[in-house]
Parts: structure tokens; C-alpha cells; sequence
């Protein structure tokens, strides 16, 4: 037996309509090489030898069948150098994607999305099937962002979906079901004794009543004089309390949220005439209550071949209808999670069946009376947030041969989104009687909003081998991009009941009525023109050289910025492929490359440069007034990216290796300059200051055991990112509320005042000065307020192990990000000693310091609560992220049916285990802040797979 390790790299892909470039002869042992199995997609295809950029290729078996209704979360540790987060585990919502890095402030993060040739809005893929995708290519370095230009700057990310093949028809029909709960329960909250004990507590250290455990004690001196009978009804008060325990978590949390997910397709056809066509059902409840997503998606896919013609139809459509909780990452009473931590475990929120809520019943009376966990049970019934969503693409793609090597080609597609979202509060419920609802007789809001993009490339591909060692590629291309996008929005009162979620039960305003309803909108646009020509060169199967130019003209930028070039050169060098090389058997392919390019990106706004007006009003009269300032000069945030590669395969190819080291800086980024107040403007947008990203990154895996009947794959990869900011236009740092940009540190570096521990003889916290003296005095203006990390991880990435034994196998599957920290708000409200107190608090209160020599870190109650780097938590983690075990039933079994050709019965759970030292629900984060946010689910399903 053999050990061995053995990089995956994935079956080749290919855009729809694209004659595959030649894929290069197999050697001696039949084993085709790592340069040639993959094809890289853009503008053209490209064998990896061909090919002298960074580029990742994920399976489409890997973001297939996985109980999650957002693709972008999938890609979770999947390819290095990207990086995935999601702060919310709310079903279908978007993560935060980021390739080498963040390299902007005040621009777009987000990379590219291309799916079958066609650009596709970033962020809303809740309609879309993962189960459609064929693979995913992640395009990190210049070769890439330079090709295209203006849009590429932060990476692309390439979908290819499934194409049919010739043969007869192929049914395959998917199925899976399970339920999702809680990841992780840390949710450290008072009982209902603790809660009793710390109120008689605080009422005895400070006076203060902050509810019934000190109102109704018999140490409160207030209730020294009072009857025998009005203490023995306190005592059998507090005796009641102390035997209600509310158990919030269930009231507000599904035990078993429920998932379902059913798929059919068919593919086959001739060599002329192929299809590949999908039609998917996905239900997904949320773990909190209300929240859920359902959605139905399908897909045609059309390939016509001919000798000089050759087309790809592409359509697809997904409607989801999605419920959301309100007011998430709020310390909003309307947000549940948040009521979650609020509510007193006394308060029983039924009595009899009938809901509690202030409305209804007091249980101790005034201020006393906040009932937090029973009012958000009423806000969850008597209100709605939904958001449906209809969204299509739809592209063709023409090819015509004038010989074998020379095609024209064009390519026209169009990305659609259509959101209609509501929010409804019923008339006569409690939440729709109060004063923050005009008239005080329920609410009614409708959005509308359009998005679309339509995208025309048109060009001429020259490609073609000559005396069997010039292998040329050289191309041209027009390209055409159009963006729109709208909203209108009308918010009605006075509901009338029974109409209540419609437009028709909005009664029509009047000042006399006081139900005037609300009503906005926008529209904006952006086109962009490009020019984009490429050259790839490879001689004799070991040298090859890529050159690309791309010319943009942005309407998002003024006239004189308008237009920009960006090109890009690569260079690889097979030394495998040398004589010298030859007598060392035991490497198999040693290939070094690298590219440099430049690339932009325009403002995330689409006027951000021109003078903005809005409507007012001047002596009672309508009127429209000046509202930015604008800035003619406006500019692109300009990228320089370098790449330095290393390609291995090692011992008869069973161990592969992929390395990047990569350097990009980004100059001009997008700022806002403080203006005087004298100008009637607070800022103006600027483009001032660079930040550099400089990494590292490997991709490492392969086949420990093989044999014939077992084989045993492990793999990893990792990116490890240094971003720095450089410069800022001749500032030092720009402070952003809790976060601050300062040459020398990391973008989203965290801004807090530096905590120095708890004096053990007063109980008061100290802080650290700006020379780093301890003190007592809380100012931000003269202490220690930043170098206390970032929001971005430095190191990232995923590992796995697979088993496959005799039609068993055994994926494990684990993601990583460490190095990062967070900003845990739900600790400022729940370890606070102001107003919030009188909610329910952390039971790290019980450790408090309560005598001269306690040695704790949590001060006296009485000291003031200030934001503090206390506050500021270790977020790294590792989480299993999902573990599957599949048994394809063997065809001699199948073959008795007559009619199955194969069959595959599989379980998998997904976010199984998270090892961290964060002190919440959920580390991962998106945004750099902990504010009472969904957590992610844990969902375990079982499925089986038939193809007839």
C-alpha cells in the first residue's frame, strides 16, 4: 500500500459555446497533468498552463444538496484567499465576501459575480439553486481584475451551471429533510432565584429599586412600617415570583425548525441539440419564531451545435417568499432577540392562555411594569415583515466558426430582481395602538424594488496552434453594460380591520384624521462602455506569456475622469518540462508564474461627484435646496496588484501544491473631507490615502490511503492577509465612531478607550492614559483609544477528509478565521447599570465587586458603565462546518427495479460544532459588532439521490 497526498483540483468547465482549448497529451502513466485538467472562464477558456493568474476552482458537488438557501455562505472556506462571513442565520440572507482582503473604505467590497458569461448583482442570491451550479471559479490576481477593468477590482466570481450532454435523457430526482436549532447556547442570563437576589442586592448597596426583589423585600427600609398584612401579601408576592422561571428561549425559539428541499431535472440530447433543465422547491423555517423562507426556482439551459454555429440559451427564474424577524442587530423591544436577553425570568408571559402583554394586564405596576418578554411576543403576533423576491437571468451566447480557429462571438444577458416588501401592525393589537403609530390604529408599508442589468459583449477570438509549438490566443472585445434601479415606498395608517396587509385597508389621510400617510422613492442608473483585448501565448508546452488591455468609460464618475485603461502582463515557466528536470522522477511538475496589473473601481454612488438637490420647504412654500456639495474632480480608487505563483505535483502526481504570494495596494480611496460648518455642508467626497494588502496563500490536499476498495483524501487550505493602511492624504487617522482608519494600522481597526482592570479597594474601573498611566477618569479625548485590533481576520481558510469505501463515503469538513475581534454590544446592555439594568442582566453581575479587596473584573454597580476595549472579545474560531455520509446503493440492487440507474441515500448536518472563545451566540461576523443578532442554525438533514 501506497501513502500518498493528492491535491483536488477539480474536472475541467467550460463557458456555454466555447470550443475547449486543446488539453494537452497524457503522460507516460495516463494521468493528464495539473496544468491541463482545469479551464479557466472569462472572456475566453484557458487551460491552466495556459493561464499565469491565481485562480481557485470549487466543485459544484460541494455547494450542491447543502441545507443553506444563500450559495455565498457555501463558499465558506472552500478556496484560499476567500474570505466568507455572515453575521445573521436568518434562512436566505446574503454573507459578506471578500478575496485578498478588503482594499477600499468607503467603496464596494464585494467581487464580481459572472454566472455563464453574464455580470449578476452581488449579494441577493436567495432565489437562486446551488444545485444548477456546475462549478465556481474564484479569479484573485491582476490577470483577472485588469481583464475586467473597472469591475474586477476586488476579484471575480465565476458560476458555470450544468449543460446537458448527449445520450438518451437523464432524470435525477433530490430530496432532503431535517430540522435546524440552536449552533451554540451560550446565553448566560439570570434565573429567576439570581434575578430576586441581585435586586434585594442592589436596593441594599445603592438604594435603588430596580424591580419586585427589592420593591416587596422585607430588608427595604420603605417596608419597615407597614402592616402585617401588606408584608405577608409582599412575602407571597415574592414567593409566587420566585416560582415562575420563564424559560424565554422556547417562547422565542424554534426547537426544531423544520427544512424540506425537493429538486427534479432532466438532461440529455443529441450532439446537435442539448439541455440541461431543474426545477427546485426549498423550504427552510427559521430558528426564530416568524422567520422562514420558501422558495421555488427553475432553470433551462439549451446548447445548439452545427459545423460554423453554435448557441447557448441560459434562462433561469426564482421566486422566494421570504418572513424576517424586525429590528435585528437593535437593542429594539421589536427586536425578539434582543426580548430574549431583556426579559425577566419572572414575568410569565400566558396566564390561563391569555398573553400578559402591557396592554392587558400589569403584574406589579407601574414603572415596574416593563414587561419586555411578553410585549415582543405581541409585536411578533401583530406584526409582518416579509420580503418576496422575483428574480431572473437570462443570457444567449452565439458563436460563429468562420474557420476552426477563428469565431465571432456575442454574448447578451440580462440579471432582473424584483423585491415587494411589507410591513404590516395590526389595528387594535397593543403595538399598533401606541404613540409611535400615527392614530394608534395599526400601520401598513409597502416597497417596491427593481434592479436590473443588462450586459452585451460582442467580439472576435483568433485561436490556433502553428507548427505544433505556438500555441496563440488573441481576442477583442465591445462590451456594454447597463444598470437601473427603483424604489417607491408608501407607509399608510388608520388600518381598517379584516384589510389589514393590504394597500386597500390604509384609510386616505387628512389633517383632521392625522393618518397622513408617507411615501418616497428613487430611481438611479449607471452604463459603462469597455474595450477589452487579450493575448495569451504558450510555446512548446512550457513557456507562456498573457497580455490584456481593457478601456472603461464609467457614467459613475465626471467627464474628465470618465475613461481609464487597465492592462495586465503574466509570464509562467514550466521548469518540469526541462532536460535537467527529467532525471527526477519524483517531481512532476514544477511551474512558477506571476502577473501584474492595474484595475479600479468607481464610486459606490452613482452621482457620489455631482452637486445633489432634495425637496424642502422655504416660508411654508415648496422649495428645492442644495444637499452635497459634489466634487468635479472626483476620481477611480486605482489598484496595482502583483502575483508570484507556485505550481507542484510530487511523486508520480499524488501530491499537489498551490501557492500565491501577492502584493496590492489601493490608492485614492473614496473619503469623506470635513467641511466649516460656514459652507452649509458637513463633508465633500475625496479621493485621498492607500491601503495595501500583501498575503500569503496555499492549497495543499491528496489521497493518504488508496487502494481499490478504500481510499482516504485530506486537504487544507490557508490565506494569510496583512492589510495595511499607508496613507491618507496627509492625515494620520480618521476616526468612525467605534472603529478608526490610521496609517500603519488595519482597515476596521476598532476606536475604544483602553480598560485597565478594577480597582480592588474602590471597585471603580481604571483606564489607560495616552503615556499608559492608570486612571480613574473616563475621556476619550485623552487616553489610549486604539491598537486593539480588527474586524478582518489575518488568517483564513478550510480542511477536510473524506472515506470511501465500497460505495460508503465520509466527508468532514471544517472552516476557519482567526485572529479578529468583535465588539460584543449585547454586553453594554446586559452588563450596564443605567436605565437597562432594569431589564434582565448577565450573571457576570454576580461576580462583581462588592467589599475593598475583591479582585474580579466586573466593578462596583455603582461605577459608571463606559465602552471600553473590555467590551472588545477574541472572535477566532474553528467550526465544523459540515459533515456528510453518503452509500450509493450498488447497481446490481438497482438493476432489479428496471428502471433506476443509480441511487444515493445520504445525511449531513451543517454548523455542527464551533470551538472559540467568544461569549455569545455566534462569532462569525460580517460587520464587526455583536448586536443582538440571529444566530446561525445547526441543521441536520437526511436525503437520497435517484437518476432513472
Amino acid at each position: 500500500m501506497k501513502q500518498t497526498l493528492y491535491l483536488w483540483l477539480l474536472a475541467a468547465v467550460s463557458v456555454p459555446g466555447v470550443a475547449q482549448v486543446p488539453t494537452g497529451k497524457p503522460d507516460t502513466t495516463g494521468t493528464t497533468r495539473m496544468l491541463d485538467e482545469v479551464a479557466i472562464t472569462g472572456y475566453s477558456t484557458a487551460t491552466r498552463r495556459q493561464y499565469t493568474g491565481a485562480v481557485s476552482t470549487i466543485p459544484g458537488s460541494q455547494v450542491n444538496n447543502v441545507p443553506m438557501a444563500s450559495f455565498d455562505q457555501l463558499l465558506q472556506g472552500r478556496a484560499a484567499g476567500l474570505y466568507v462571513a455572515s453575521s445573521t442565520g436568518q434562512p436566505g440572507a446574503a454573507a459578506r465576501v471578500l478575496i485578498r482582503g478588503q482594499a477600499t473604505n468607503g467603496g464596494t467590497v464585494s467581487p464580481l459575480y459572472v454566472v455563464d458569461g453574464i455580470a449578476v448583482e452581488s449579494g441577493v442570491f436567495m432565489s437562486m439553486n446551488p444545485s444548477d451550479f456546475e462549478s465556481v471559479i474564484v479569479l484573485k490576481d491582476a490577470n483577472a481584475t485588469a481583464l475586467y477593468g473597472s469591475r474586477g477590482a476586488n476579484g471575480v466570481i465565476v458560476i458555470n451551471t450544468k449543460r446537458g450532454k448527449a445520450g438518451d435523457v437523464k432524470l435525477r430526482f433530490n430530496t432532503q429533510h431535517g430540522i435546524s436549532r440552536v449552533a451554540r447556547d451560550h446565553f448566560d442570563m439570570m434565573n429567576t432565584r439570581e434575578r430576586l437576589q441581585f435586586e434585594e442586592e442592589i436596593g441594599l448597596e445603592t438604594g435603588r429599586t430596580l424591580g419586585a426583589g427589592w420593591l416587596f423585600s422585607p430588608k427595604n427600609p420603605a417596608n419597615a412600617s407597614l402592616p402585617p398584612a401588606t408584608k405577608a401579601r409582599y412575602a407571597a408576592i415574592l414567593d409566587s415570583m420566585g416560582r415562575i422561571n420563564t424559560n424565554w428561549e422556547d417562547q422565542f425559539i424554534r426547537n426544531a425548525a423544520p427544512f424540506h428541499e425537493y429538486e427534479l431535472s432532466a438532461s440529455g440530447g443529441t450532439e446537435a441539440i442539448r439541455f440541461y433543465s431543474s426545477a427546485n422547491y426549498l423550504e427552510q423555517q427559521g430558528i426564530m419564531k416568524r422567520s422562514g423562507l420558501e422558495r421555488y426556482s427553475f432553470r433551462t439551459n439549451l446548447d445548439v451545435h452545427t459545423k460554423k454555429f453554435t448557441a447557448a440559451i441560459n434562462t433561469s427564474v426564482g421566486y422566494t417568499n421570504n418572513n424576517l424577524i424586525e429590528s435585528e442587530n437593535s437593542s429594539s423591544g421589536a427586536n425578539p432577540i434582543a426580548a430574549l436577553y431583556y426579559a425577566l425570568p419572572y414575568e410569565a408571559p400566558y396566564v390561563n392562555g391569555v398573553l400578559m402583554h402591557s396592554g392587558n394586564k400589569n403584574q406589579l405596576g407601574g414603572a415596574f411594569d416593563t414587561r419586555e418578554g411578553s410585549n415582543a411576543i405581541e409585536r411578533m403576533e401583530s406584526t409582518t415583515y416579509k420580503i418576496n423576491q422575483l428574480k431572473g437571468m437570462i443570457n444567449t451566447d452565439l458563436k460563429y466558426y468562420f474557420t476552426d480557429w477563428l469565431y465571432a462571438s456575442s454574448n447578451l444577458g440580462m440579471d432582473y430582481r424584483e423585491n415587494v416588501e411589507t410591513r404590516t401592525i395590526k389595528p387594535g393589537s397593543f403595538s399598533g395602538s401606541q404613540d409611535a403609530v400615527p392614530g394608534k390604529q395599526g400601520m401598513h408599508r409597502e416597497e417596491m424594488i427593481r434592479y436590473y442589468q443588462f450586459t452585451a459583449t460582442t467580439g472576435l477570438t483568433f485561436d490556433r496552434t502553428l507548427r505544433e509549438k505556438h500555441h496563440l490566443t488573441v481576442a477583442g472585445f465591445y462590451e456594454f453594460n447597463r444598470i437601473k434601479y427603483s424604489n417607491m415606498a408608501v407607509t399608510g395608517y388608520g388600518i381598517t380591520p379584516g384589510l389589514d396587509g393590504t394597500l386597500s385597508g390604509i384609510t386616505p389621510g387628512s389633517a383632521l384624521n392625522g393618518f397622513i400617510p408617507q411615501v418616497g422613492g428613487r430611481k438611479t442608473g449607471s452604463a459603462l462602455i469597455s474595450l477589452v483585448g487579450l493575448a495569451r501565448y504558450l510555446y512548446n508546452d512550457k513557456y507562456s506569456l498573457n497580455l490584456s488591455y481593457r478601456r472603461d468609460g464609467s457614467s459613475t464618475l465626471p467627464e474628465k475622469n470618465r475613461w481609464h485603461g487597465f492592462y495586465s502582463v503574466g509570464a509562467g515557466y514550466d521548469l518540469g518540462r526541462e532536460s535537467f528536470m527529467q532525471k527526477l522522477s519524483w517531481i512532476n511538475t514544477l511551474r512558477i508564474r506571476s502577473s501584474y496589473g492595474t484595475s479600479a473601481a468607481p464610486s459606490a454612488q452613482n452621482f457620489a461627484y455631482a452637486a445633489g438637490y432634495g425637496a424642502s420647504r422655504y416660508d411654508g412654500s415648496p422649495a428645492i435646496v442644495p444637499t452635497s456639495v459634489g466634487n468635479m474632480e472626483y476620481n477611480w480608487e486605482y489598484t496595482n496588484a502583483f502575483n508570484a505563483g507556485l505550481d507542484i505535483e510530487l511523486l508520480d502526481r499524488r501530491i499537489r501544491l498551490i501557492a500565491d504570494w501577492y502584493n496590492r495596494s489601493t490608492k485614492g480611496l473614496f473619503l469623506e473631507e470635513q467641511l466649516s460648518q460656514t459652507s452649509g455642508f458637513s463633508s465633500r467626497p475625496v479621493n485621498a490615502g492607500t491601503i495595501r494588502n500583501r498575503g500569503v496563500e496555499a492549497d495543499l490536499s491528496g489521497d493518504i490511503i488508496r487502494t481499490k476498495d478504500f481510499t482516504w483524501t485530506a486537504g487544507f487550505n490557508i490565506a494569510f492577509n496583512n492589510n495595511r493602511v499607508m496613507d491618507l492624504g496627509g492625515a494620520n487617522e480618521l476616526t468612525m465612531g467605534a472603529f478608526i482608519l490610521r496609517v500603519g494600522l488595519p482597515v476596521n481597526s476598532h476606536y475604544i478607550v483602553k480598560w485597565g482592570g478594577v480597582d480592588p479597594q474602590t471597585g471603580k474601573t481604571f483606564y489607560y492614559d495616552r503615556e499608559g498611566k492608570p486612571t480613574s477618569s473616563y475621556s476619550v479625548a485623552g487616553m489610549s483609544v486604539a491598537d486593539f485590533g480588527s474586524t478582518e481576520p489575518r488568517y483564513n481558510g478550510g480542511f477536510y477528509t473524506r472515506l470511501n469505501w465500497k460505495g460508503f463515503a465520509a466527508d468532514v469538513f471544517f472552516t476557519y478565521a482567526q485572529d479578529f475581534y468583535r465588539y460584543n454590544a449585547n454586553e453594554v446592555y446586559t452588563l450596564n447599570n443605567n436605565s437597562f439594568a432594569m431589564s434582565n442582566q448577565s450573571r457576570k453581575w454576580l461576580n462583581r465587586w462588592r467589599k475593598p479587596g475583591d479582585v474580579t473584573d466586573i466593578p462596583s454597580f455603582s461605577d459608571t458603565r463606559n465602552y471600553t476595549s473590555h467590551d472588545l472579545q477574541d472572535a477566532s474560531y474553528v467550526r465544523l462546518r459540515n459533515v456528510k455520509l453518503s452509500y450509493n446503493i450498488p447497481s446490481r440492487i438497482l438493476q432489479s427495479t428496471r428502471f433506476l440507474q443509480a441511487a444515493t441515500v445520504y445525511l449531513q448536518g451543517q454548523n455542527l460544532l464551533t470551538f472559540t472563545k467568544w461569549d455569545g451566540f455566534d462569532p462569525e461576523d460580517n460587520n464587526g459588532n455583536a448586536f443582538f443578532e440571529y444566530p446561525s442554525p445547526r441543521t441536520m438533514t437526511a436525503g437520497v439521490s435517484i437518476q432513472f
